[in-house]
């Protein structure tokens, strides 16, 4: 289970920080054969870590593929 929890706080941790540096990001996730399971099943947890650490998530669904858009909560 920490091994787990290391991988997905690694995905979160990642995507963090090429908001921080682009301003947004996008994380793809499919329950496809070929795709990661974990990041597939935990996917729920992961948009909620995201969303503890004050970004802002969208999803979108097309063709079994979850898109997940991640970005900066700017103030304006």
């Amino acid at each position: 289970m920490k091994e787990l929890k290391d991988k997905l706080n690694k995905e979160i941790n990642h995507h963090a920080k090429l908001v921080e540096e682009n301003g947004s990001s996008r994380l793809s996730t499919s329950d496809h054969y070929s795709w990661d399971k974990d990041i597939w099943n935990h996917r729920h947890a992961i948009i909620e870590k995201l969303k503890d650490k004050g970004f802002n998530v969208s999803i979108k669904i097309n063709w079994e593929v979850t898109d997940i858009t991640i970005t900066a909560n700017l103030e304006l």
